[in-house]
């Protein structure tokens, strides 16, 4: 099995208490086919129409907040 590279970016609002990653590059409006909570409610995965993560979202306080 072979990694694979993606160029990956995140971001954190502070005032939601929340980071969010994004696995495949910036995501267009309505490219979020569904979202499924992993850890309720503290990990959402989104996923694109293929049913592929294409982000997710942490529902945390940054360390040392």
């Amino acid at each position: 099995m072979a990694l694979e590279e993606h160029p990956g970016r995140w971001t954190y609002d502070p005032e939601a208490e929340a980071a969010y990653v994004y696995l495949r590059g910036p995501i267009p409006p309505g490219g979020v086919a569904r979202t499924v909570s992993v850890d309720s409610p503290l990990v959402n995965l989104d996923l694109d129409e293929s049913g592929r993560v294409i982000g997710i979202e942490i529902l945390a306080a940054w360390p040392g907040e």
